[in-house]
Protein backbone atom coordinates (compact mmCIF):
# COMPACT_ATOMS: atom_id res chain seq x y z
CA UNK A 1 0.00 0.00 0.00
CA UNK A 2 1.20 3.50 -1.13
CA UNK A 3 1.45 6.00 1.33
CA UNK A 4 -0.70 8.43 -0.36
CA UNK A 5 -3.28 5.40 -0.10
CA UNK A 6 -2.69 4.84 3.10
CA UNK A 7 -3.43 8.73 4.21
CA UNK A 8 -6.73 8.72 1.52
CA UNK A 9 -7.90 5.51 4.40
CA UNK A 10 -6.74 7.18 7.10
CA UNK A 11 -8.83 10.68 6.12
CA UNK A 12 -11.90 8.83 4.79
CA UNK A 13 -11.77 6.80 8.36
CA UNK A 14 -12.52 9.88 10.36
CA UNK A 15 -15.61 11.04 8.25
CA UNK A 16 -19.28 11.09 9.73
CA UNK A 17 -21.92 9.60 7.32
CA UNK A 18 -24.72 12.13 7.50
CA UNK A 19 -28.02 10.04 7.68
CA UNK A 20 -31.77 10.37 9.16
CA UNK A 21 -32.88 8.29 11.58
CA UNK A 22 -34.91 6.50 10.03
CA UNK A 23 -32.56 5.44 6.89
CA UNK A 24 -30.63 3.48 9.34
CA UNK A 25 -32.83 0.45 10.50
CA UNK A 26 -30.52 -2.34 11.67
CA UNK A 27 -26.98 -3.33 13.14
CA UNK A 28 -26.53 -4.63 9.68
CA UNK A 29 -26.51 -0.94 8.50
CA UNK A 30 -23.93 0.73 11.11
CA UNK A 31 -21.87 -2.56 9.86
CA UNK A 32 -21.48 -1.70 6.08
CA UNK A 33 -21.16 2.01 6.99
CA UNK A 34 -18.26 1.12 9.34
CA UNK A 35 -17.13 -1.39 6.59
CA UNK A 36 -16.76 1.62 4.14
CA UNK A 37 -14.86 3.28 6.04
CA UNK A 38 -16.71 6.09 8.14
CA UNK A 39 -15.59 6.81 11.84
CA UNK A 40 -19.29 7.74 12.52
CA UNK A 41 -22.63 8.86 10.95
CA UNK A 42 -24.03 12.17 11.94
CA UNK A 43 -27.71 12.32 12.77
CA UNK A 44 -29.89 15.09 10.83
CA UNK A 45 -32.09 17.29 12.78
CA UNK A 46 -32.78 18.06 16.19
CA UNK A 47 -34.50 15.11 17.86
CA UNK A 48 -36.23 16.10 21.06
CA UNK A 49 -36.88 12.76 23.12
CA UNK A 50 -39.72 13.68 24.62
CA UNK A 51 -42.10 14.61 21.78
CA UNK A 52 -40.56 11.04 20.11
CA UNK A 53 -43.10 7.93 19.73
CA UNK A 54 -41.87 5.12 21.76
CA UNK A 55 -41.09 3.05 18.79
CA UNK A 56 -39.05 5.82 17.54
CA UNK A 57 -37.71 6.52 20.56
CA UNK A 58 -36.63 3.32 21.37
CA UNK A 59 -35.09 2.69 18.13
CA UNK A 60 -33.17 6.09 18.77
CA UNK A 61 -31.70 4.32 21.65
CA UNK A 62 -30.79 0.66 19.72
CA UNK A 63 -29.28 2.62 17.16
CA UNK A 64 -26.80 4.67 19.67
CA UNK A 65 -26.25 1.03 21.47
CA UNK A 66 -25.36 -0.93 18.46
CA UNK A 67 -23.16 2.25 16.43
CA UNK A 68 -20.83 1.54 19.73
CA UNK A 69 -21.45 -2.18 19.39
CA UNK A 70 -19.60 -1.74 15.74
CA UNK A 71 -16.81 1.21 16.49
CA UNK A 72 -19.06 4.02 14.98
CA UNK A 73 -19.66 7.29 16.84
CA UNK A 74 -23.11 8.93 16.50
CA UNK A 75 -22.79 13.22 16.31
CA UNK A 76 -26.76 14.18 16.94
CA UNK A 77 -28.60 17.38 18.23
CA UNK A 78 -31.27 16.58 21.04
CA UNK A 79 -33.30 17.81 23.86
CA UNK A 80 -33.36 14.94 26.77
CA UNK A 81 -36.36 16.59 28.74
CA UNK A 82 -37.44 14.82 31.96
CA UNK A 83 -36.32 11.07 30.56
CA UNK A 84 -34.16 9.53 32.50
CA UNK A 85 -30.97 9.08 31.04
CA UNK A 86 -28.39 8.37 33.69
CA UNK A 87 -28.37 4.84 32.39
CA UNK A 88 -27.03 6.06 28.84
CA UNK A 89 -23.68 7.49 29.84
CA UNK A 90 -21.99 4.85 28.12
CA UNK A 91 -23.87 5.78 24.66
CA UNK A 92 -22.59 9.10 22.70
CA UNK A 93 -24.91 11.99 23.85
CA UNK A 94 -26.81 14.77 21.64
CA UNK A 95 -25.97 18.20 21.93
CA UNK A 96 -28.10 20.73 22.75
CA UNK A 97 -28.89 24.17 21.28
CA UNK A 98 -25.91 26.15 23.22
CA UNK A 99 -23.51 23.03 23.01
CA UNK A 100 -23.34 21.68 25.91
CA UNK A 101 -23.99 17.49 26.06
CA UNK A 102 -27.33 16.38 27.73
CA UNK A 103 -25.32 13.94 29.28
CA UNK A 104 -21.58 13.07 30.13
CA UNK A 105 -20.13 10.44 28.36
CA UNK A 106 -17.55 8.93 30.73
CA UNK A 107 -14.40 8.21 29.22
CA UNK A 108 -13.55 4.42 30.41
CA UNK A 109 -17.05 3.59 31.50
CA UNK A 110 -19.14 0.80 29.20
CA UNK A 111 -22.09 -1.91 29.07
CA UNK A 112 -21.06 -4.55 27.51
CA UNK A 113 -22.89 -8.07 27.01
CA UNK A 114 -21.53 -11.05 25.75
CA UNK A 115 -23.56 -14.36 24.76
CA UNK A 116 -22.94 -17.44 26.73
CA UNK A 117 -24.80 -20.79 25.89
CA UNK A 118 -27.29 -20.39 28.55
CA UNK A 119 -26.45 -17.00 29.88
CA UNK A 120 -25.65 -13.02 29.11
CA UNK A 121 -22.88 -11.98 31.03
CA UNK A 122 -23.24 -8.42 31.44
CA UNK A 123 -20.12 -6.31 32.58
CA UNK A 124 -20.52 -2.78 33.74
CA UNK A 125 -18.34 -0.26 34.63
CA UNK A 126 -20.26 2.80 34.20
CA UNK A 127 -20.21 4.17 38.03
CA UNK A 128 -16.71 2.86 38.75
CA UNK A 129 -15.57 -0.80 39.56
CA UNK A 130 -16.60 -3.67 37.87
CA UNK A 131 -19.53 -5.93 38.39
CA UNK A 132 -20.91 -8.67 36.95
CA UNK A 133 -24.34 -8.96 35.91
CA UNK A 134 -25.64 -13.24 34.89
CA UNK A 135 -28.78 -13.12 33.05
CA UNK A 136 -30.34 -16.68 32.37
CA UNK A 137 -30.91 -16.71 28.24
CA UNK A 138 -34.35 -19.20 29.44
CA UNK A 139 -35.91 -15.79 31.32
CA UNK A 140 -38.72 -14.04 29.08
CA UNK A 141 -36.39 -10.56 30.02
CA UNK A 142 -33.01 -12.13 28.86
CA UNK A 143 -34.51 -11.66 24.88
CA UNK A 144 -34.72 -7.96 25.62
CA UNK A 145 -30.97 -8.15 26.37
CA UNK A 146 -30.01 -9.92 23.51
CA UNK A 147 -32.65 -8.31 20.72
CA UNK A 148 -31.23 -7.06 17.72
CA UNK A 149 -34.26 -5.65 16.10
CA UNK A 150 -35.16 -1.96 16.71
CA UNK A 151 -38.58 -0.94 18.10
CA UNK A 152 -40.47 -4.00 18.49
CA UNK A 153 -43.29 -3.97 21.01
CA UNK A 154 -42.45 -6.35 24.13
CA UNK A 155 -44.28 -8.92 24.58
CA UNK A 156 -45.97 -9.10 28.59
CA UNK A 157 -43.62 -11.84 30.07
CA UNK A 158 -40.93 -9.48 28.83
CA UNK A 159 -41.99 -6.84 30.11
CA UNK A 160 -43.31 -8.31 34.05
CA UNK A 161 -39.47 -9.76 33.77
CA UNK A 162 -37.64 -6.30 32.89
CA UNK A 163 -37.97 -5.34 36.55
CA UNK A 164 -34.37 -6.47 37.95
CA UNK A 165 -33.00 -5.52 34.54
CA UNK A 166 -34.21 -1.88 35.11
CA UNK A 167 -32.59 -1.72 38.60
CA UNK A 168 -29.29 -2.35 36.84
CA UNK A 169 -30.30 0.38 34.45
CA UNK A 170 -29.58 -2.46 31.74
CA UNK A 171 -32.92 -1.25 29.78
CA UNK A 172 -34.57 1.43 28.43
CA UNK A 173 -38.53 1.85 28.08
CA UNK A 174 -40.52 3.57 26.64
CA UNK A 175 -44.60 2.59 26.89
CA UNK A 176 -45.00 -1.03 25.66
CA UNK A 177 -41.46 -0.28 23.86
CA UNK A 178 -37.80 -1.08 25.27
CA UNK A 179 -34.51 -2.06 24.35
CA UNK A 180 -31.28 -3.52 26.53
CA UNK A 181 -29.01 -0.54 26.60
CA UNK A 182 -25.75 -2.97 27.13
CA UNK A 183 -23.51 -2.92 24.01
CA UNK A 184 -23.32 -6.48 22.47
CA UNK A 185 -19.81 -8.13 22.25
CA UNK A 186 -20.11 -11.53 20.69
CA UNK A 187 -19.87 -14.53 21.82
CA UNK A 188 -18.15 -16.43 24.83
CA UNK A 189 -16.83 -19.82 24.06
CA UNK A 190 -17.08 -21.83 27.16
Amino acid sequence: MTKQTAERRSSRRRLFAPVDLHSVRSREDLVALSRSGYAGIRLAGHLVMPEMGDAELVSLIALLRDARGVGLRVSWSGDCGALKVGGLCHLDPPRRPDGSFAWSAQRGGSLVVRRGPTFLAVEDTRHGGRRRIDVDRSEPAAAVLDESRWGRALTPAESAGLDALELHDLVFRAGDHGVGIAVRQGVWCV
